[in-house]
């Protein structure tokens, strides 16, 4: 069952949804439910927010300096919704917004325009630092079809969640793995390129067996030879 706040800006969406809820005063957010965490039941909040009243709060410090402080102080997972349609104009990067008439308009608060990437940042911001998840939608009716499938994710026992273990390995899959500081070290040196980098850094494990080791030590992996072996010691040593 969703909690939905029972003022203006969340409780017009109570007939919207297809799941059950029930319209109360809720202090934090707009809608909140009860979900299965990984330790448990996890309470959710969700705050929705015009795209105006969203810009309005940018300024005022509402959202940041009240509303998030209590999203993230008393329940587990916060969610912010910026109901609107936006885009940054193509030429001056200002946020615009669809006016009367489906014409483009600038997104602004009295005589204050936004820069679109000001906006990006902000809600970046939320996301990363605060951990609020930041979803956006075009109009309320799309907001409860979001609101009625999120609470059907949070429904699910969390160790059945499995979307995210899916794979997939193709005859030329490339290996995602960062290189090990060894093998970028290696990589450097003149004639040995990637591949036999690779193995030098699976070889040695760490900087001090690479600078360790001996040209009969290198010989022992593929595709490194007797001059080869030797020129990676010289130029590990400053003799080349």
């Amino acid at each position: 069952m969703i909690l939905v706040d029972e003022r203006t800006g969340s409780g017009e969406l109570a007939p919207l949804l297809s799941t059950p809820s029930v319209t109360c005063y809720l202090e934090f957010a707009d809608f909140s439910w009860v979900g299965q965490g990984p330790e448990g039941e996890s309470i959710v909040r969700v705050e929705r927010k015009s795209l105006l009243d969203f810009l309005n709060s940018m300024v005022t410090g509402r959202l940041s300096g009240h509303q998030l402080v209590g999203l993230l102080q008393n329940y587990d997972t916060p969610y912010l919704i910026i109901e609107g349609i936006w885009r940054p104009d193509r030429e001056s990067g200002i946020l615009q917004r669809i006016g009367r008439g489906g014409k483009w308009i600038a997104a602004s608060q009295g005589s204050r325009r936004f820069m679109a990437r000001d906006v990006y940042s902000y809600v970046n911001t939320l996301q990363v630092i605060c951990n609020v998840v930041c979803v956006s939608t075009s109009n309320k009716w799309e907001t409860a079809n979001w609101l009625d499938s999120c609470y059907r994710w949070w429904q699910k026992p969390w160790d059945r969640h499995r979307s995210h273990l899916q794979w997939h390995r193709g005859p030329d899959s490339p290996k995602l793995t960062k290189p090990s500081l060894v093998s970028r070290i290696a990589a450097q040196f003149e004639g040995v390129g990637w591949r036999r980098a690779m193995e030098i850094g699976a070889a040695f494990p760490d900087i001090w067996s690479f600078m360790g080791a001996e040209a009969s030590d290198f010989q022992k992996l593929n595709g490194i030879g007797p001059k080869m072996a030797e020129s990676i010691v010289s130029q590990r040593d400053g003799e080349e």
